[in-house]
């Protein structure tokens, strides 16, 4: 595997992150998830505005506009078509002579920037809709949930906490001082759900400052590619009741695509088949991504 470590390409045994790098010790940094399909990066001007919001907001300089030929670069120095690319950027390494576990570095860092790229199936792989199961937990996590920190502990822990209970995935559910509990996203993937309300049966997902969630790419695309059709998405609440009584439930993402919640806390979510707005849904995707490729 040929990796990107600082404007370099080289094997990845040979790449070398100093021990004091603020990611390794302070989880100090901001990721991206990015897809190519037929090396097309998918949501590329999406992915570069959100990582660059989220530097801004972590407060370090790097410009986001340069991860395009960056991937690009990293593609074919793998010689992959479909590929899933990982990318981060953290605060970087102090200086010799100062000090290593102050909050905010007494002089500005070079970040230290790391990117690889693995295979992933291609988009003709998606005939059918993926399936799994999944568990409801509270929602512990931090409230910037807006920033795709590298810091995912609170994602680890309710995903291990899914798998003790014989769960694929957990989906959050933050909870308000009101005592009401409402449903945020999965460990790694936004949550969709047909629901009844009362002006009629909805798709929808949570808005981003209701919770709060992260902005998902896949989410946004969607969205967009939506509107105009039978199965517009719609962003709105969905309470912890609504999930459990949903039609269908659907998480969307990067690596996820559209991929059906079959199963919810040992129950069955409709007829524990992937329904047909998922298969829709999976469908104005990949339609999306053939048009832009």
């Amino acid at each position: 595997m040929i990796v990107h470590l600082n404007s370099r390409l080289l094997p990845l045994d040979e790449a070398r992150v100093s021990p004091l790098d603020r990611g390794f010790l302070f989880g100090d940094g901001i990721y991206e998830g990015l897809r190519a399909f037929n090396s097309h990066i998918v949501g590329l001007d999406r992915h570069i505005t959100r990582l660059r919001a989220g530097l801004d907001e972590a407060r370090i300089p790097f410009n986001a506009a340069t991860i395009g030929p960056l991937c690009r670069d990293l593609l074919r120095a793998n010689n992959l078509a479909d590929a899933f690319i990982y990318l981060q950027v953290t605060r970087g390494v102090p200086l010799p002579g100062h000090p290593v576990r102050t909050r905010v570095p007494v002089a500005p860092l070079t970040p230290t920037v790391f990117a690889y790229a693995t295979p992933t199936a291609a988009l003709d792989a998606y005939a059918a809709v993926p399936a799994k199961s999944a568990l409801t937990t509270r929602d512990t996590r931090w409230l910037r949930g807006r920033v795709k920190s590298i810091s995912l502990i609170g994602s680890v822990l309710a995903g291990y906490e899914a798998h003790e209970a014989g769960a694929d995935d957990a989906i959050l559910i933050r909870e308000r001082e009101d005592g009401s509990r409402w449903a945020a996203e999965s460990t790694s993937a936004n949550l969709l759900a047909v629901i009844d309300t009362p002006a009629g049966r909805v798709i929808a997902t949570p808005p981003l400052d209701q919770v709060p969630i992260l902005a998902g790419v896949t989410r946004d695309i969607l969205i967009d590619a939506s509107l105009g059709t039978d199965t517009p998405i719609l962003q709105c609440p969905i309470s912890a009741g609504e999930l459990s009584s949903a039609r269908e439930v659907m998480l969307c993402g990067t690596l996820t695509m559209v991929t059906a919640v079959t199963q919810l806390d040992g129950r069955a979510v409709g007829d524990s088949r992937p329904g047909p707005v998922a298969r829709r849904l999976l469908d104005i995707l990949c339609d999306r991504i053939r048009a832009n490729a």
